[in-house]
């Protein structure tokens, strides 16, 4: 009697795992005002001017990744050409009108920055640094490799702790130090609710934490 064809048993689904199981996940670290600094001196020595642009408009402005990569000359300029102190756009994820301010430092590099790539009023701001490169946006994900580039030059311990939203949070969570003042930060980072401002820089456990330490046993 010939064998008989094995059957093969159904495949069992297996469930997927979920990336973040058994990981502690929360927002990303913001840089220190020290930090900030030693980075944009190794850029500036190392005359990296894209960089050193996109990492001081992402520090004054706030603004998420999606809005700050697909700004263009035109937004950021007058008719003349010269960088604006502040600037109008519409935020991809809310929908809602913003308004953002540069540092006089962010502004030089920038006019630097689309000086040496020649860049005119309809080209992205941030781009590759060679053609045909130097006209397509940076994606999110060379971004993100940038941000983990500049951590490691800041002699963190783990660059994988920060991430592009580290800068986004960064002068946020520096104004709020300084001021005690969620509205204002709200405002700065284009958000709706205070709540969502305070979930955003993890305020109430900061606060917990703090006053956990004063009651040591």
């Amino acid at each position: 009697m010939e064998n008989s064809p094995k059957i093969p048993s159904p495949r069992v689904k297996r469930k997927d795992r979920a990336w973040n199981k058994g990981k502690a996940v929360g927002p990303k670290a913001a840089l220190s005002a020290d930090q900030v600094k030693l980075i944009r001196n190794s850029l500036a020595a190392g005359k990296e001017w894209r960089d050193l642009a996109l990492f001081g408009a992402a520090i004054d402005t706030m603004l998420r990744a999606v809005d700050l990569l697909k700004l263009r000359v035109s937004d950021i300029t007058d008719p003349s050409g010269a960088i604006l102190d502040e600037f109008g756009l519409k935020q991809q994820k809310t929908g809602e009108p913003h308004r953002v301010a540069l540092s006089a430092s962010t502004k030089a590099v920038l006019d630097t920055w689309l000086s040496i790539a020649r860049k005119l009023p309809d080209d992205l701001v941030f781009t590759g640094l060679k053609a045909p490169n130097l006209y397509r946006a940076l994606s999110r994900r060379q971004y993100g490799q940038l941000v983990k580039k500049w951590a490691t030059l800041a002699r963190v311990a783990d660059p994988s702790l920060f991430s592009t939203h580290s800068l986004r949070r960064t002068r946020a969570a520096y104004v709020y130090e300084q001021t005690r003042n969620i509205e204002v930060v709200k405002t700065l980072l284009g958000q709706k609710t205070v709540a969502s401002t305070s979930a955003y820089l993890n305020i109430d456990k900061k606060r917990a934490l703090d006053i956990g330490r004063k009651y040591e046993l």
